[in-house]
């Protein structure tokens, strides 16, 4: 397959050096010709989401459309990620930065003419996410030391939230959507829930993607209209949205509609830009070329943002569902070691992302000021050292005199051989899979490599059932606060992939989680940067020693946008679009 293509990814590569055009040019933010109207077309990668439920949302896609209809108390600056209210009118933090009050805005209101209210914001943290009526990832990074903060209504317009101890990443938490508490208890009342197991399963069918549009009610910018499933995804604009133009007064969003058209690949969302069928679209680097050169043709502008903040990683079932004797390799750090070692990141980084990407060393990107440049990986295949680990760790190579292919087996004479999955549509994990398993064969691992569709296989990981390993990627949340990644590396949390502890009676949990665990406790305590620094390097070395996830390599981001848009920028944090309410469509 690819790994074929050197010559021919080489001449691309080359042709790639010649975007140095695109590499510092925006479009800028605000042109004279910007009005209201028309339709944004965009695509969206996969199938239907889950569900528009953001409080629930386990997907991207699904994460992604609850968070354009509902809006939290504060904002995050594009480009300083500094907090800026927006439900909320003002802030305020107490000296001994326990205690922060929130002065709500006045006269903002629901899609369906109520008002939001200090009441919607205290349903929503005591009752959604304290009681768990939603079963969320958000509460996994909102409790310190397992307790959940104090929030209490001080006054019509003021909230107050509090901690038992500082927690320094607390105001990232008030970008937490907020739902409108008379509709969810509404929905509540017409599925008769009382309990508060009913009240689960009934709110766990709040906002599904089948719900009719006239029965959400919503905050943000944009609300859902309709679904033709398995094709689009289409919303309007929210003519009851509190911000407005600065110049005429009148309420945003710029935009009347967006449509999101579901497409399976890069081939069909290249044809769909290409064709005005959209207006925005993801550039691999192995696209990037062919872009470039379709540039002036077509009236796009191709943008260069720079290293992604996404990760891609490889991962073992560590879960005791796994059967034995791949739950005892699994759980050997020697083997994720000496897998680690044979992967061959510089052959990832040169036929995946055409030269333009850099191996990944640790959880958090290059551009993090928390990352820790003391933990790096050789981008090189180190298979005879690999083959070392194996022998130490009891594992013999054999040939087998009939193929004469390498064959590893452990000191119970078992062949080791698993299931490597990822998921359909996303070429460049494929292509990592095929080059991987490829690596892992010089050592005698056979890695079946499959894929799954997404929406399949994260049901798989969430159950720790019915798979081996994985390779696939988390996207980059806040580069500035580590504790966004919680969920992920607390031993309880709900995205804890290599070894789910919901999932079983009598999980066990490894002195090194229980190390990171303590880790990412210590680490929302204190406000001194240096002390937090330091506190993530020890994490880093952690994960970089353990390997739960073995880390590949990421690439540069380009994106091409049609030049009809306009509110679109080159930003630090937030991707070409600081806002999508002020996005428009030019003359």
């Amino acid at each position: 397959m690819a790994l074929g293509r050197s010559s021919k990814l080489i001449i691309l590569f080359s042709i790639l050096l010649l975007l140095n055009a695109c590499s510092h040019s925006d479009i800028k933010s605000k042109d004279p010709d910007s009005k209201f109207g028309g339709i944004l077309k965009l695509t969206q990668r996969g199938q239907d989401a889950k569900t528009l439920n953001p409080w629930i949302a386990t997907d991207a896609s699904s994460s992604q459309y609850g968070s354009m209809m509902f809006l939290g108390l504060l904002k995050f600056d594009p480009d300083t990620d500094q907090p800026l209210p927006l439900l909320a009118e003002s802030f305020k933090i107490s000296k001994d930065q326990k205690t922060i009050t929130v002065t709500m805005k006045e006269n903002i209101f629901w899609s369906d003419d109520e008002e939001i209210t200090v009441d919607d914001v205290l349903f929503t943290w005591n009752n959604l996410l304290r009681d768990q009526i939603a079963i969320s990832m958000s509460r996994d990074i909102i409790l310190v030391d397992g307790e959940f903060p104090e929030v209490k209504k001080l006054s019509k317009q003021t909230i107050q939230f509090k901690t038992k101890t500082i927690f320094a990443p607390f105001l990232r938490n008030l970008g937490l959507e907020i739902a409108p508490k008379h509709h969810v208890l509404e929905h509540l009342r017409k599925a008769n829930a009382k309990t508060l197991k009913e009240q689960q399963l009934a709110f766990n069918n709040y906002l599904n993607i089948h719900s009719k549009a006239e029965d959400i009610v919503c905050s943000g910018a944009f609300k859902f209209s309709k679904i033709q499933s398995g094709e689009r995804i289409e919303f309007v604009r929210n003519p009851r949205y509190f911000e407005t133009d600065s110049e005429t007064g009148k309420n945003l969003p710029y935009i009347d509609r967006i449509i999101y058209s579901y497409v399976q690949d890069d081939s069909a969302d290249i044809f769909k830009f290409l064709s005005g069928e959209s207006m925005i679209l993801g550039v691999s680097p192995n696209n990037a070329a062919f872009i470039k050169s379709m540039e002036k043709k077509y009236d796009y502008k191709l943008m260069d943002l720079g290293p992604s903040q996404a990760s891609n990683f490889i991962w073992f079932n560590m879960s005791k569902n796994i059967p034995e004797p791949k739950y005892s390799w699994f759980n050997s750090k020697a083997f994720r070691e000496a897998v680690s070692l044979a992967i061959d990141r510089e052959n990832i980084i040169n036929n995946v992302f055409q030269g333009l990407g850099s191996p990944l060393n640790t959880a958090f990107p290059d551009i993090s000021p928390f990352y820790n440049p003391k933990v790096k990986v050789d981008p090189l295949a180190e298979t005879s050292k690999a083959l070392q680990v194996l022998k130490q760790a009891g594992f013999t190579l054999k040939t087998n005199p009939e193929t004469k292919e390498k064959e590893l087996y452990d000191s119970k004479s078992n062949r080791v051989e698993f299931d490597l999955f990822t998921n359909s549509g996303n070429k460049e994990r494929e292509l990592m899979g095929v080059i991987i398993s490829e690596n892992l064969k010089e050592i005698g691992i056979k890695a079946n490599f499959k894929l799954l569709e997404f929406n399949n296989f994260v049901g798989k990981i969430m159950s720790a059932k019915d798979y081996d390993a994985g390779v696939l990627g988390f996207s980059g949340g806040s580069s500035n606060e580590p504790n966004s990644g919680a969920n992920v590396w607390n031993s309880t949390g709900r995205l804890h992939a290599f070894d789910p502890k919901a999932t079983q009676e009598n999980p066990l949990t490894r002195s090194w989680e229980k190390e990171i665990d303590s880790i990412f406790s210590r680490g929302v305590k204190t406000m001194d940067f240096n002390e937090r620094k330091e506190i993530y390097d020890k994490f880093q070395e952690i994960v970089f020693r353990e390997k739960p996830f073995i880390y590949l390599a990421t690439p540069r981001v380009f994106t091409a946008v049609s030049k009809d848009l306009g509110g679109i920028r080159k930003t630090k944090y937030a991707g070409i679009i600081p806002d999508l309410a002020k996005v428009y469509i030019k003359n």
